[in-house]
Order: C-alpha cells, then sequence, then structure tokens
C-alpha cells in the first residue's frame, strides 16, 4: 500500500502550480498529440469539484505565472515539504524530499479561461516509478455581496509508465482514489489561502 500510495501523489505536487509559456519537454510527437494521449489512455482521471477562491483574476493569474511564489508567500510549504524551482528553460521543477518525490512540466496550452499543463515525475520508494500528467484548469470570474472571486475547476489525469502497474493500481481504485482525492482537497487548500492572502494584503511583487 505504501508502494501505491507514493505512485498516486506525483500529481497532486503539480496540482496547484502554475507555470506559463515555456519549452516542450517532447519533440516527438507535438505536445498535443501527448496531451490527447495521456488523457484518453489515463490510469486516473479526477475531476474536482469547482473550488472559489476569494480573489480577483489579475492575482490568481500571477501566481499561475510565478508558481515558485506558491512556496515564498506559502508557510504551508515551508520546511521542504515542497520545492519548486524555475528553470532558465522555462521549465519548473518540483521536489517533495520527504516523499523521494521529483517532477518537471510546463504549459502546454492556453485558452481563455482555461490552462492545460503537462508534466513528467518519478517515485523513488522501494523501486523507482515514473508517470505523466495532464492538468486541466478552467477558472470563471465572478463577484457577489462579499465582493470578486474565481471559480476554479481542475481535472487530473495520471498515466503511468509501466503497463503492470498501471492494470494494478485500477484494480485497487476503490481504495486509492479517495486518497488522492484528499491530497487533492489539501493541497488546494493551501493554495486557496496563500492566494486570498495576498490579495487581501496585495502582497505580490
Amino acid at each position: 500500500m505504501k508502494i501505491m500510495h507514493s505512485i498516486c501523489i506525483i500529481p497532486l505536487i503539480i496540482l496547484f502550480s502554475f507555470p506559463w509559456p515555456a519549452s516542450p519537454l517532447y519533440s516527438d510527437p507535438s505536445p498535443g498529440d501527448v496531451l490527447q494521449q495521456i488523457i484518453q489512455n489515463s490510469t486516473f482521471t479526477r475531476v474536482q469539484k469547482p473550488l472559489i477562491i476569494r480573489t480577483d483574476k489579475e492575482t490568481l493569474e500571477y501566481f499561475m505565472e510565478h508558481v515558485e511564489e506558491l512556496v515564498k508567500h506559502g508557510k504551508d510549504f515551508r520546511n521542504k515539504e515542497l520545492i519548486i524551482e524555475a528553470k532558465d528553460n522555462g521549465l519548473y521543477f518540483i521536489q517533495m524530499p520527504q516523499k523521494r518525490i521529483t517532477g518537471e512540466f510546463y504549459l502546454a496550452n492556453r485558452q481563455p479561461h482555461k490552462v492545460i499543463y503537462l508534466g513528467q515525475g518519478n517515485a523513488n520508494t522501494f523501486f523507482d516509478f515514473s508517470g505523466s500528467v495532464v492538468l486541466e484548469i478552467e477558472y470563471r470570474t465572478g463577484k457577489d455581496k462579499t465582493g470578486p472571486y474565481e471559480k476554479v475547476k481542475t481535472a487530473v489525469h495520471l498515466q503511468f509508465d509501466n503497463t503492470f502497474l498501471a492494470v494494478l493500481a485500477k484494480a485497487a481504485s476503490p481504495l486509492l482514489t479517495p486518497q488522492l482525492d484528499k491530497l487533492i482537497a489539501r493541497l488546494a487548500a493551501k493554495t486557496k489561502r496563500i492566494v486570498e492572502t495576498a490579495y487581501e494584503t496585495k502582497n505580490i511583487q
């Protein structure tokens, strides 16, 4: 169970990280083809309930463009729980030392009110595991009596590189998907607090 748990953590690191345009990880086939291949053949696909973030579009997109600022602004992500570094070529490097997980990702497609990210990750527990992730994020601007907000909806498509592990993971999905959803929700809550605090204090540069 620990092995499967570690594999499932890979997409969570990427879930609420928002890089902007970057050079592709894949030269052949095209990023668009890779996206569709992962989505259509994903080991797991998790669509989350819309999340209301009390912020304006400008602040939200700031963190989309400066994903490394999530770590700088968020005390919850300190103490080496999550390390995010921007590379010179536009890729973002992510590491969770405690979980022995590393990965990198970039923006693969952008549409009005929607961004799609493509990433690769590795988990080193008893064995080395690797997989690819497509993260789709849609956001809509709204306003009520409390003030402006962004309604954010995410979908995660995870594909294991190892076909045998993918079969095992699907068979164990009744046990694994609740854990995956729980971890996604935890990271979402942390990101929500960071963005809302930044909006309230305008503590962004």
